[in-house]
């Protein structure tokens, strides 16, 4: 069986010379697979992550999301590069994942189900969007922070 996920994350990235927020909303593939829970990456398409556990799953996902910002921070010679570098990222469609996405969405609508701990959202009000900023002479307030989220799309 395979759902369609929406994701929302904010993360603060340390580059060279530079903080950068990054705020991304994509969408992944959940599959249950017999080896348990896989996430595969639509859009950004080049991530995935899996485990025996779904929570498990999640958490290997984001791990795999922040690895490659991490990638980018420290090949990064400036905030301009990093963000370029990222924006490219964030453009990635996996197209294969994009099919199984909307095939699961549709099958979603047709035979309502949901997963359990997660909250349904409908898929159009959570487009995929990345905002970028550098945070160097900003200043943050504590009402910048925010958990993580992951809802079944509906």
């Amino acid at each position: 069986m395979k759902y369609p996920l929406l994701f929302s994350y904010r993360d603060l990235i340390a580059g060279n010379g530079f903080v950068a927020g990054v705020e991304m909303r994509g969408r992944v593939v959940l599959a249950q697979e017999d080896d348990g829970a896989w996430m595969y990456g639509v859009q950004p398409g080049g991530i995935a992550g899996g485990n025996a556990q779904r929570e498990v799953a999640y958490r290997r996902f984001k791990e795999s999301y922040l690895s490659v910002l991490f990638d980018i921070a420290a090949e990064a010679k400036t905030f301009k590069q990093f963000e370029k570098a990222v924006r490219e990222f964030f453009g990635e469609i996996n197209e294969p994942n994009a099919r199984d996405w909307q095939a699961a969405l549709a099958e979603v609508r047709r035979r309502p189900t949901s997963l359990a701990g997660l909250p349904s959202l409908k898929a159009e009000s959570q487009p995929p969007r990345l905002r970028v900023v550098l945070l160097a002479g900003h200043k943050t307030k504590p009402t910048a922070n925010e958990f993580d989220v992951i809802a079944e799309a509906a």
